[in-house]
């Protein structure tokens, strides 16, 4: 097994290769952490004491204290608009009309949101016709922001100010945090995130913690829980590994992905466990090889269950004109030494 010194992202391990032809030409490394809800550490590759910031896969967390404080009822919001709090999503029109519908019920329009514009996730859009730019509804983290909104309403706190650390929501979020991970607020360090909210830095068993309490918890963790796998596709979107493996596996896990090469999931079967990894390079593409080895190996998944998700096993590299030149895979023996 190969490892390296990353200095205080400690020693990663080679989770991921990049072949072309059939020589090898690059490697990811990473570090992986599984705990259950207790805190203990069924398995770790690397270093899972690593820390890393949550980016996105902080969402299912941020939107708990809108669902605690009553919020779904409150402006009856549905599943589908839960999944989509909880997103990266695609900015399909979908997310769109999602995110344009939680405004619509707290009374506010995109012009309140703060998340700033982006060319969107998904693979098959095109620039708005008739303004030639993209819009902040297409914003990934718009979902996010519209929670965060529908949280300050319910309030009455501002909504100028929604995403300063120190407004009372942010605060509330990071209590939220502490309370999943077990770690006191004041260790929790905050940063500023791509869609300028708070991001947090966290050790990597702690997210793995934090994700195994959303699928053991059977009260407002339930609630994101199911609102996530049973409406998948508002979660990232068409050709997302997240959406495409809680289609799969129906009900026994949920995915988040995170920036940066950070991949979660939160198993209900065949126990509560969860699960985190991070690529120390930042580059997403190695996640859904390790992640389907990992799976296989835990239990999660069986080999019948990888038929509608084959093309993520050992994704296929093309060059610009579409001809496949390589492929990225995981060591079988990674798992296995």
């Amino acid at each position: 097994m190969s490892v390296f010194d990353t200095g205080e992202a400690g020693r990663a391990v080679a989770l991921a290769r990049v072949f072309r032809g059939s020589c090898l030409e690059s490697v990811h490394f990473g570090h992986i952490a599984v705990a259950d809800a207790g805190g203990k550490l069924w398995f770790s590759l690397g270093d899972p004491e690593t820390g890393v910031w949550m980016r996105s896969a902080a969402k299912p967390f941020q939107v708990m204290p809108l669902v605690e404080m009553g919020g779904l009822a409150h402006f009856n919001l549905s599943g589908e608009e839960l999944a989509v709090m909880c997103a990266s999503h695609n900015g399909e029109a979908i997310h769109v009309q999602a995110v344009q519908s939680i405004l619509h019920k707290i009374g506010l329009d995109e012009n309140a949101l703060q998340c700033g514009v982006h060319r969107p996730l998904g693979v098959d859009l095109k620039v708005v016709p008739e303004t030639g730019d993209y819009r902040l509804l297409q914003n990934n983290c718009s979902g996010k922001h519209a929670g965060m909104l529908a949280a300050c309403r319910m309030r009455r706190w501002p909504v100028e100010s929604y995403l300063d650390p120190d407004h009372p929501h942010q605060r509330t979020i990071r209590e939220t945090l502490s309370r999943f991970s077990d770690l006191p607020e004041d260790e929790i360090v905050v940063g500023v995130d791509g869609c300028s909210a708070p991001v947090f830095h966290l050790p990597l068993h702690r997210v793995a913690r934090m994700y195994a309490r959303l699928a053991a918890d059977t009260g407002t963790a339930a609630t994101v829980f199911d609102s996530m796998w049973r409406y998948a596709d508002y979660v990232a979107g068409r050709k997302r590994f997240d959406t495409d493996i809680m289609h799969a596996l129906r009900g026994r896990l949920v995915a988040k992905t995170g920036a940066e090469g950070l991949q979660c999931f939160a198993v209900r079967k065949p126990q509560a466990l969860g699960i985190a990894i991070k690529i120390a390079d930042g580059n997403n593409r190695a996640v859904p090889p390790v992640a389907l080895k990992l799976l296989l190996y835990l239990g999660v998944l069986e080999e019948r269950d990888l038929l509608p998700l084959r093309h993520y096993v050992a994704p296929e590299v093309r060059n610009h004109r579409h001809i496949l030149v390589g492929r990225i895979d995981c060591p079988v023996d990674l798992f296995t030494n």
